[in-house]
Order: C-alpha cells, then sequence, then structure tokens
C-alpha cells in the first residue's frame, strides 16, 4: 500500500513532500524503515559490531537531532537501537522525521552498521521502553 494513502501528516508539512522524502526510505522502496502502526512516524532497528560503535551513531544522531531541534523516540541495548521519528506537534510524519531518518541511514552506513538486523525479537523488546510516549 502506497505511503500517501497510510500516513497521516504533520499539518506543519507538505504531504507530496513528505511523500517524496520517505517513499525511497520505506522496505516497499528499498529502504529499511516501516510506518508506525499508526500512520505517524517512521521507525526502524539499528545494529552495530559493538557498543562503542552503536554510542557514536547514538553521539552523531543526538548531535544532529540537537541542532535541527526534532529528537527521536528511541531505545539501545547493547549494540542495537531502535530508532521512531514523529513529529508530535502537531502530530502525524513530518518531512524533518523523514529527512532525520536519512540522516540516520547515512551516518549508520558510515559507521559500518551490520547488514542484518537482528530481527524482530529485540524490537519487541526494546518497544516497551520506546512506547512511554504516545503511540506514533
Amino acid at each position: 500500500m502506497p505511503i500517501s494513502s497510510t500516513a497521516i501528516y504533520s499539518e506543519a508539512s507538505d504531504p507530496s513532500q513528505v511523500v517524496s522524502l520517505a517513499a525511497v526510505l520505506l522496505v516497499e522502496g528499498g529502504g529499511k524503515w516501516h510506518l508506525t502502526s499508526a500512520g505517524k512516524g517512521l521507525e526502524r532497528e539499528f545494529q552495530f559490531k559493538t557498543f562503542k560503535k552503536t554510542w557514536d551513531f547514538m553521539n552523531v544522531v543526538a548531535n544532529k537531532s540537537g541542532k535541527e531541534r526534532h529528537h527521536p523516540e528511541w531505545s539501545n541495548v547493547y549494540n542495537r537501537v531502535f530508532i521512531r521519528w514523529t513529529t508530535h506537534s502537531p502530530p502525524g510524519l513530518g518531512s524533518q522525521d523523514a529527512q532525520m531518518a536519512q540522516f540516520c541511514d547515512e551516518q549508520a552506513k558510515a559507521l559500518g552498521e551490520l547488514s542484518e538486523p537482528g530481527g524482530t525479537e529485540v524490537a519487541k523488546l526494546l518497544e516497551p521502553l520506546v512506547s512511554v510516549h504516545a503511540e506514533a
């Protein structure tokens, strides 16, 4: 199903811009991101060889998030990070979410992300930690 018919867009973003940015990031477009179940965000898991590499990745994302004033919902267990990008005000999927997801992909590649994250069992483990916030 195309993103344009399943996503709920933030009123602060142009839906056509969000679609063009996010389409290539989603699994359906060849990327690694998934639309959240509520359609208001993008999420995925990253895996690195070591905790140090994982922490380096998180630091790079944290620094960029501070500069952009747009922060993820995320959780970390050893060498894995689960990240969800969503816009909280006004709620929905926004262009900044897609831009930050793309930034995460670029930085993960530069820091040696392992090509195959470990699967859904870690995402299920991390989900309660991320779900402290309202469903995106």
